[in-house]
């Protein structure tokens, strides 16, 4: 009689135990299961890396050309002056993009530009100190930019002649490295979203939303760059590469994974306590 109310206590303790304030039961996290791999699962995930890869590559001509075309109108249409062509088709070997060539004319030297980036910076810092709590975040990361330009302004200031980077070479660079991880996205997925059991239409839409999203943003991204170089020199480049470079894509792709992580399937909903 007292193992069996042992019993009951210690069930009836489990089941408070797993019991949300709603009153639902909480699942247990997914970081915390054992996960069984169907050898079946494993090989559907490689062969669908597989077909994205391929299909990017197959799209790489098309990719060039919109992103050309794309670079080339906001130039236009932004009335930047320079020199503006398009990429060499011999850069293009094995898995390399063709890039065109963006040259815009840059503002003359003007030795107190400097300065008065630096008083912007430290307005930066100093108001990012009266942020709420709830905006700190936000205020972490204008410090990090503002730790980032300041050391660029510093580098102006004393050694411009030393710096050897060109807007040219950062829209080039950028734009492969945005090329790269499009690539790197369906097998970045298959060890993060794959494996986990998820339906197969839940699995292709994350992978085409999140190349679908670098395709859209990276032509935008280095139009502004070019932009932003032709108006302030290139004391801008440390900080559009460091902070606004490739870290950029990676956050949108972090959030598009943590939005596809939070969808629903049978298959995790029915793993409880």
């Amino acid at each position: 009689m007292a193992k069996s109310l042992h019993a009951k206590s210690r069930a009836a303790l489990l089941r408070l135990s797993v019991r949300g304030h709603l009153g639902g039961t909480i699942a247990r996290h997914r970081a915390i299961w054992r996960q069984t791999l169907p050898m079946q699962r494993v090989l559907q995930s490689v062969v669908l890396a597989g077909a994205f890869s391929a299909l990017l590559l197959c799209l790489r001509p098309w990719l060039e050309a919109a992103w050309t075309d794309t670079l080339f109108w906001w130039m236009h249409a932004l009335a930047l002056p320079g020199r503006f062509l398009p990429g060499d088709p011999s850069q293009g070997g094995g898995l390399g993009l063709v890039v065109p060539i963006i040259a815009p004319e840059l503002p003359l030297s003007d030795p107190w530009s400097p300065m008065r980036h630096g008083a912007v910076v430290l307005l930066l810092w100093w108001c990012s100190g009266w942020f709420s709590d709830a905006a700190k975040p936000l205020a972490f990361f204008i410090r990090l930019g503002a730790l980032v330009h300041g050391a660029s302004v510093l580098f102006f200031m004393f050694w411009p002649a030393s710096f050897t980077h060109t807007v040219t070479s950062h829209v080039a660079s950028g734009l492969r490295q945005a090329w790269y991880l499009m690539l790197a996205t369906p097998w970045i997925h298959l060890l993060t979203y794959y494996l986990f059991p998820f339906a197969a239409w839940q699995r292709v839409v994350l992978t085409v939303t999140t190349l679908a999203f670098l395709a859209l943003l990276t032509p935008l991204q280095y139009a502004a760059h070019a932009a932003l170089a032709q108006m302030s020199g290139l004391i801008l480049l440390p900080l559009l590469n460091l902070v606004f470079g490739v870290m950029l894509p990676v956050v949108g792709v972090v959030a598009l994974y943590g939005w596809g992580m939070g969808w629903r399937n049978r298959g995790m909903e029915a793993r409880h306590v």
